[in-house]
């Protein structure tokens, strides 16, 4: 038998191989430009807690406190993060709180002034002063935490989220010193409802 006698014989099944071979190929170029995409997708992890400030300067005063927000850029893209980033979300309850951030403007000694958008670079992390420990109380016990026993069982399944300027949404994790600060509030309005 002759080569062109077996191409002969075998011309579908050479066809077939042809076909299935730009197939794969089609479908490994697919699977790449997914998993590059993938890649450079906007990944955030957002940690919420209070910050203690300690300085020679404080020696013997109250020291104080803020509730911040600890972003880390875990993508390969820079982000921008704009002024009214920090969300809580109340279950039940329609809409979020927006927080506009303390370092927005130099109202505070402790604080330096952010400048929004804030931008944090691939791999990189910043810190957000989000209100000094005394405007958290007011508006959490007001707000989040209310007076009554459905408001104050609501409360402890209170979760906040952080949007990126291009609208990407992630959830904020709660560092044991903000959980604290939720409870003791909780409490606080307990005593006070029961008076």
């Amino acid at each position: 038998m002759s080569l062109e006698d077996f191409f002969r014989a075998h011309q579908y099944t050479i066809a077939a191989l042809g076909v299935l071979g730009t197939f794969s190929a089609v479908v490994v170029a697919l699977f790449g430009s997914v998993a590059a995409l993938r890649a450079s997708r906007t990944r955030l992890s957002a940690h919420a807690s209070i910050n203690v400030i300690h300085h020679s300067t404080l020696e013997g005063q109250v020291r104080p406190k803020y509730l911040v927000v600890y972003v880390r850029n875990l993508g390969t893209m820079p982000v921008h993060i704009p002024m009214g980033f920090f969300h809580w979300k109340i279950l039940f309850r329609r809409g979020l709180f927006e927080v506009i951030p303390l370092d927005y403007s130099a109202a505070d000694n402790w604080v330096a002034q952010k400048r929004y958008p804030a931008e944090i670079k691939p791999r990189g992390s910043e810190i957000f002063f989000l209100s000094p420990i005394a405007l958290f109380h007011e508006y959490a016990a007001l707000d989040l935490i209310g007076r009554s026993t459905w408001s104050r069982f609501r409360s402890r399944f209170l979760s906040a989220l952080v949007f990126t300027d291009e609208g990407r949404t992630f959830k904020v994790k709660f560092d044991p010193s903000l959980r604290k600060e939720l409870a003791l509030l909780r409490d606080q309005s307990k005593r006070s409802g029961a008076e």
